[in-house]
């Protein structure tokens, strides 16, 4: 069976939020972020960024934190870099929350490393926005989130439904994706008899 690792991360305190992301006049498109810090926020996306957009404009609305926008600095496998460019009281309200979200379990990119699981019922099934279904199979679940094997991947920060449960779409691997849950198990409820 497939196992899933630890999402990617720069430094333990990277926090891993869903957003959307526009460049320039460009549409808008679903994004993961990864935020280090207030001054730095890597954008995973189906976008393909070229060097011609080094240096644009992009504007993210992050969940959980809102703007935060500056331009294109570098390209990364999966997206860009962007260097933050606000103000010092907006620059001080996005610490202020990364912050906060560090101290809480849903807010961490690193975070799976806790307890992770193979359920007794580990088939289900993931829901698309646009209504269609998929059959697939839990590689392994934590609290927060889930390593799922699927024939069809939906793109990084959908938000699907994974069984009951409303996700975001977080990476892709070579059989299917991980998902982070937008509201964990607590602990009274998370055991190998969870059905999703």
């Amino acid at each position: 069976m497939l196992a899933f690792g630890p999402l990617p991360s720069a430094t333990v305190d990277l926090v891993t939020l869903s957003g959307r992301c526009t460049i320039g006049e460009d549409r808008e498109f679903a994004c993961v972020v990864h935020l280090p810090d207030s001054e730095t926020a890597e954008v995973t996306c189906d976008y393909l960024a070229s060097a011609a957009d080094i240096g644009r404009e992009a504007i993210c609305y992050v969940d959980g934190i809102g703007l935060i926008a500056g331009s294109i600095r570098e390209l990364t496998e999966n997206g860009f870099v962007v260097g933050v460019e606000v103000n010092a009281g907006r620059q001080a309200r996005i610490e202020a929350r990364l912050t906060w979200l560090r101290e809480h379990v849903d807010g961490l990119s690193d975070r799976r490393v806790g307890t992770r699981i193979v359920p007794r019922h580990c088939r289900t099934t993931v829901k698309w926005p646009d209504g269609r279904s998929l059959d697939a199979e839990i590689a392994d679940l934590s609290m927060t989130g889930a390593g799922l094997v699927l024939a069809d991947k939906p793109s990084i920060g959908a938000v699907v439904t994974v069984g009951k449960r409303y996700a975001t779409v977080i990476r892709h691997k070579d059989d299917g994706i991980g998902v982070t849950f937008r509201l964990p198990f607590s602990a009274e409820t998370f055991n190998e008899q969870v059905v999703l």
